[in-house]
């Protein structure tokens, strides 16, 4: 997988981030910490910043709670943590392993992107996963040491050129499968530790 995915962060790094006269901002290309409606209360699924992977997209782990407070999100949205040493660290993930039209949360320290118009949502995580992206958020950390955060309003000023159509099908046609290559392979490792879990409670009850 980290070979995949290492291809794919090329061909996006390629198509979108060479050198060229910057035209637009992140801001007018997606959506930055969208509503998304979750009632105070409401028993949802939860993945807290320890879920965030710091390899990979899949967030791990994650349990269903009240909610009462928090990021919240869904399928197709993208997570970055803002906070120190997280942000360093790339704690990130690409939302797919939700059911349709339900909405999560987790830690307030994310910031979440969406597609905005007909934008791929592949195009978000890996932008965030680029050097060109890190470096950039990097120097908009502020606060006190130790406990420095980057904002939402101060990424969404990424500058970069407007993608074309042609690139964003081109990248999403390889994006697209990868990502949900990377869900069906989380989804396996969690059903056979599942299994080893029910296989070593067995054993123990005898």
């Amino acid at each position: 997988n980290d070979n995949l995915e290492a291809q794919t962060q090329a061909l996006f790094d390629e198509l979108f981030l060479r050198d060229g006269m910057p035209d637009c901002t992140l801001s007018e290309i997606a959506n930055v910490n969208p509503t998304r409606t979750l009632s105070k209360g409401c028993i949802a699924k939860c993945y807290d910043m320890s879920c965030l992977p710091t390899r990979g997209c899949i967030p791990e782990g994650g349990e269903m709670k009240a909610y009462n407070g928090g990021v919240r999100f869904q399928n197709g949205d993208t997570l970055i943590a803002r906070i120190t040493p997280c942000l360093e660290n790339g704690k990130a993930a690409y939302i797919n392993i939700l059911n349709d039209k339900e909405v999560a949360f987790g830690s307030t320290e994310y910031i979440v992107f969406s597609p905005v118009d007909t934008m791929p949502s592949s195009f978000y995580y890996f932008l965030i996963r680029s050097k060109k992206f890190r470096t950039f958020a990097l120097q908009y950390m502020n606060g006190s040491s130790g406990r420095q955060r980057v904002s939402g309003d101060e990424l969404a000023a990424f500058p970069l050129t407007k993608p074309s159509h042609e690139a964003l099908s081109r990248f999403d046609m390889v994006a697209k499968p990868v990502l949900e290559q990377f869900k069906v392979a989380s989804l396996e490792i969690n059903r056979l530790n599942a299994l080893q879990q029910l296989i070593i409670a067995s054993i123990s009850s005898r």
